[in-house]
């Protein structure tokens, strides 16, 4: 019995050694090299681990004069495919959105929604073995709602094309390309097939769009806005192969 406590001890000794030198070794400098094998990984948040704060001033006046204003905070769901070489990192991904809650504001409720697909290229300008700094620069496509409610009785009757009845609402819409830039921090265990990451980000709409009311039959007099949108969204990573 006193042999077998031995032999165990002694492995729990070898385990924790060779631990510890894993440890130090993961410490390191990234070692980058014509070598080094592609890493595919797969990102994704949880709901309303990605936030964006949206800027629509045009569609904010006009709202405005009908006693109401836009919901200006969305949240969504990151979604990502990552390729890894080296210092070099590709992402495609779609953002779904799980909208922003609800806005009070005179007789009206809003409430937001963003889905967006993204490409984007990352180089990695700090790394060690196990922490990446990358800078982000890509393009993407957006589609942007505001979702209107009247919850109160008005007095006026000029609300068109906001609705008279309470309960009913309206649902402004834009779609519109944009370029996207971002700084991302990239957790990369070697000995481990998850990681984590966290970035923050700004979206520039490529021109000025004009907004659409769904199921309207005239768009007359709506305003256009260009996206100028900040964003910051938390994920896991999950892959394969050992960095």
């Amino acid at each position: 019995m006193n042999r077998f406590f031995t032999i165990l001890l002694l492995m729990a000794a070898f385990y924790t050694q060779a631990q510890n030198e894993v440890d130090l070794m993961d410490t390191t400098r990234a070692n980058f090299s014509t070598k080094s094998i592609p890493q595919l990984r797969i990102s994704i948040g949880v709901p309303s681990s990605g936030w964006e704060f949206i800027s629509f001033p045009r569609l904010e006046s006009y709202l405005e004069t009908y006693n109401a204003k836009p919901n200006l905070f969305c949240g969504y769901i990151p979604l990502q495919v990552n390729l890894l070489y080296n210092r070099f990192k590709f992402d495609l991904g779609i953002n779904y959105s799980t909208t922003g809650g609800d806005k009070s504001y005179g007789s009206f409720v809003s409430k937001s929604s963003a889905n967006t697909a993204t490409f984007t290229f990352g180089y990695a300008f700090l790394a060690d073995r196990n922490n990446y700094f990358y800078l982000d620069g890509g393009i993407g496509y957006a589609s942007y709602n505001q979702y209107i409610t009247r919850v109160k009785s008005s007095n006026s009757n000029i609300n068109y094309p906001l609705p008279n009845t309470i309960g009913q609402g309206v649902n402004f819409t834009q779609n519109q390309p944009f370029i996207d830039f971002g700084i991302e921090y990239f957790n990369r265990t070697p000995q481990k097939s998850a990681g984590s990451s966290i970035k923050a980000g700004y979206r520039l709409g490529l021109s000025s769009t004009p907004w659409e009311l769904r199921y309207s039959p005239s768009q007359d007099g709506l305003p256009s806005d260009k996206i100028s949108n900040f964003y910051i969204q938390v994920m896991l990573h999950f892959g394969h192969k050992k960095l």
